[in-house]
């Protein structure tokens, strides 16, 4: 876990825990044997690799995040978890994603088609977007466990 560790942040292995413990990581640091443990990357699933980029994504300290596809490989809720905890950050979250459980998450949507661009909450979208609407009509919230 010396991808995490190397980051060096100067509130130290506290605010590292905090990062973990927020993206949903802790299950997977303690898997893989701590902070501590030397990885191979390749040996590491998709899904693990990304809780892994989202952890040190948490910790930096930029006013603007963009997660572009970043939680694709991980389940309904893990992905909840670690958009939620995004969202409770601070600053600005940037979500670009094609499944439905993100854009109900979000306060706002940005639909874009070609040159169109629509913007709205998800009902509003479902009111005034005949595509947005045809989108939600065939895409179903995956169940949370």
């Amino acid at each position: 876990m010396e991808n995490l560790t190397a980051l060096g942040t100067p509130e130290g292995a506290a605010r590292l825990d905090e990062a973990v413990a927020a993206v949903g990581a802790r299950e997977l640091v303690d898997e893989l044997g701590g902070y501590g443990a030397r990885l191979d990357p390749v040996a590491l699933s998709a899904g693990q690799r990304q809780l892994v980029a989202l952890v040190r994504a948490y910790l930096a300290p930029a006013p603007l995040v963009i997660l572009d596809e970043a939680t694709c490989h991980l389940d309904p809720a893990a992905e909840a978890r670690a958009e939620t905890a995004f969202a409770r950050r601070g600053g600005t979250l940037v979500v670009v994603a094609h499944r439905l459980t993100s854009a109900l998450r979000a306060r706002r949507i940005l639909l874009m088609d070609g040159t169109r661009v629509t913007i709205g909450t998800h009902d509003e979208l479902i009111r005034t977007s005949a595509l947005y609407a045809d989108l939600a009509g065939h895409w179903h919230p995956e169940p949370v466990s």
